[in-house]
Order: structure tokens, then C-alpha cells, then sequence
């Protein structure tokens, strides 16, 4: 049997209820900003140090609203779900999955599926994001193009904690704008500004930062690999470019460096060269050592240089260097065992 489709088309449209519910998804966290704006026009604080507590805390809640849903994305649904990079204790894994489903980027199975299907196709006209088709299509256009009934990658279906969060993902997003308001209820900050600023902004932020990997880590930054895509790592030359790139980092938890990543998608941290900011890296060197993940595939600069060579060679030479190589371990081998 042919499988489903993924975007919509003359002969599959895109029912107008589900576009309509796209597009809430989409777009609804932008009318926090100027929700934002109003609130403090209209309660502003009467005082220099209320402004400072008032600001400071809306940044806070902010960040932390943004840093939670990112961080589920990079260690939770990229590097555990699409790419098992590391093995984690059940409810860790379950932690991490729970936070990025509180996001609005729809069932987890989805987002693994279009992610392994982006890999295999990348940058080609079955990719889903590409910017070859567009930089709109890659960052935003490509999600109001996608049927909710698509296909699925078996490897997702059959893992149980996956569709349960899948199955589960409108509970999740609501209580990922109910917790900060209950947050802010209890701290003093009132319930609405709770929901504003750690939900409704964290969502947009959190988001937009995503969308951006997808599309401008395709097209600005540079190249350590030539892979055979056009993605690219987002670290820019100049102070301000270096600023940008660091804040872009520090948001997506590493995963600007996504030429990195289609160099070798199944390493688990994304910076491989000195100076590539990788904060999930870091998280899951701490985890690895208290016990809670293992098998983690670390990629070290010797390694990442060693694939630099091979994939600057040509489909002939990569082939003979690595017979060239398996015949060295063979006589390394055999070395070993006359030594004995």
C-alpha cells in the first residue's frame, strides 16, 4: 500500500478546520508580544526598582518557559527520539518527552517522522523544509503545507512511550501554559503574566528558535563538513554575528550546529570543534556521569576530523581508504595475536 502523503496537494487538500488549527498553532503565540505590551501599559510599576523587579521577572519566566520546551526538543524528541544518541532511565526519557511536547509542534510521532524523513531526503525535493524551495517554505510555510493524517515511520509507532505523548499531546501543551500560571499565581506575579511570559512567550520563542535550525542552519554560517546537503552551522564572524550566533545556541541547547549533526546524526553532541557552544552536550556529560544516561555516542574532535577527510573524498576514494583502513585493522590484529 502507497503511503499517505505528507504535505497537501490539488489531489490531497488540507482540510480548511485543520489549517485554521495550524495556524493557531503557528501564529497565536505572535499576539503575546503585543499582549505583553498592553499589560504593562496599562499596570505599569510606580517606581524604578518595581520596573527592574517587573522586567526581571518577565525575562525569567520567559527563559525558563523557553529553555524547558527547547531542551525537551534537543535531548528529548531530536537526540533520544529521532536520533538515539545515549539510553536513559525510563522516566528520565519520559521527562524529556513531556517537555518538548508542551510545545505546539504537534504529535511527537509526527515530529520524529518529518525529522528521520528531512535526513534521508535532505535538501532534495522531498525534503520537507528545505530552503532550495523557498526561505519561508523552510522556516513556517512547510507546517501549513503538512496533513495531520501523514505518514509515520514504524521504528516511532512501535515505541510506547512515544505514542503516548503523541496520543496525549493537547493535555501536555494545555499544562505547559497552566503550570507557569499557577507559578506566577503563588509567586506574586499574578496568574495572567505567568501564562503570558512562560507560556504563550516561551512557546513563540521556543518555536521560532526551531524553526529557525530548520531553515537558517541551511543557508547562513558555515560549513566544517562537507556533507552532501547545504546545512550549515550558525556562527557568524564579528562581535555582534558572534553574539547572535551564542544566543541562538544558548536557546536551541546546541543545535545550531546542524552541519555537525548531517556530518553524523547519531552522535549525541552537536559541537565537535572547540568554541561550538553545545549546552545539551554538557547536560548529558553529567547525566552520563551520575548513571542516569549511558551508551552515549560522544563524537571527539580526533573522530570529527577523521570524518572531515572521508567526506571531502569522492564515493571512490572513501572507498578505497576504507578498505585501506579495514585492512590496517586486520593487520594490527594479526600482529596482536603473534605477539601473544
Amino acid at each position: 500500500m502507497a503511503h499517505a502523503p505528507h504535505s497537501a496537494s490539488k489531489e490531497h487538500p488540507k482540510p480548511l478546520l485543520h489549517q485554521l488549527i495550524t495556524d493557531l498553532i503557528i501564529f497565536a503565540p505572535l499576539l503575546a508580544i503585543p499582549a505583553a505590551i498592553v499589560d504593562m501599559a496599562m499596570h505599569p510599576p510606580a517606581t524604578a526598582a518595581g520596573w527592574a523587579m517587573y522586567l526581571g521577572t518577565a525575562l525569567l519566566f520567559t527563559l525558563v518557559g523557553c529553555k524547558l520546551r527547547t531542551l525537551g526538543i534537543s535531548l528529548g524528541f531530536h537526540r533520544q527520539g529521532t536520533h538515539p544518541s545515549y539510553q536513559a532511565k525510563p522516566w528520565l526519557r519520559g521527562f524529556f518527552f513531556m517537555l518538548g511536547a508542551t510545545t505546539a509542534q504537534g504529535k511527537m510521532v509526527n515530529w520524529l517522522s518529518d525529522h528521520h524523513h528531512h535526513h534521508i531526503h535532505s535538501d532534495t525535493d522531498e525534503d520537507l523544509h528545505s530552503p532550495i524551495h523557498g526561505f519561508w517554505h523552510a522556516y513556517i510555510g512547510w507546517l501549513r503545507g503538512l496533513l495531520f493524517n501523514r505518514h509515520t515511520y514504524p521504528q516511532f509507532e512501535k515505541d510506547k512511550q512515544v505514542m503516548f505523548f503523541s496520543n496525549t499531546f493537547f493535555v501536555w501543551l494545555g499544562l505547559g501554559l497552566l503550570v507557569p500560571a499557577v507559578v506566577g499565581h503563588f509567586t506574586g506575579f499574578g496568574w495572567y503574566r505567568g501564562f503570558l511570559y512562560g507560556g504563550a512567550l516561551g512557546i513563540f520563542f521556543a518555536n521560532y528558535v526551531t524553526y529557525w535550525v530548520n531553515a537558517g542552519c541551511h543557508q547562513f554560517g558555515k560549513r566544517d563538513f562537507n556533507t552532501e546537503d547545504v546545512s550549515t552551522n550558525f556562527w557568524l564572524d564579528g562581535f555582534w554575528g558572534h553574539k547572535l550566533s551564542w544566543i541562538f545556541a544558548y536557546l536551541s541547547w546546541g543545535e545550531t550546529n546542524h552541519n555537525n549533526h548531517h556530518a553524523r546524526a547519531i552522535s549525541a553532541n552537536h559541537g565537535m570543534f572547540k568554541g561550538q557552544f553545545d549546552p545539551s552536550a554538557n547536560l548529558l556529560r553529567l547525566l552520563e556521569r551520575v548513571g542516569l544516561v549511558w551508551n552515549v555516542q560522544w563524537t571527539s574532535e580526533a573522530h570529527a576530523r577523521e570524518l572531515q577527510k572521508e567526506l571531502s573524498m569522492t564515493k571512490e576514494e572513501r572507498k578505497a581508504y576504507a578498505l585501506q583502513k579495514h585492512r590496517e585493522k586486520l593487520e594490527q590484529q594479526e600482529q596482536e595475536l603473534t605477539s601473544v
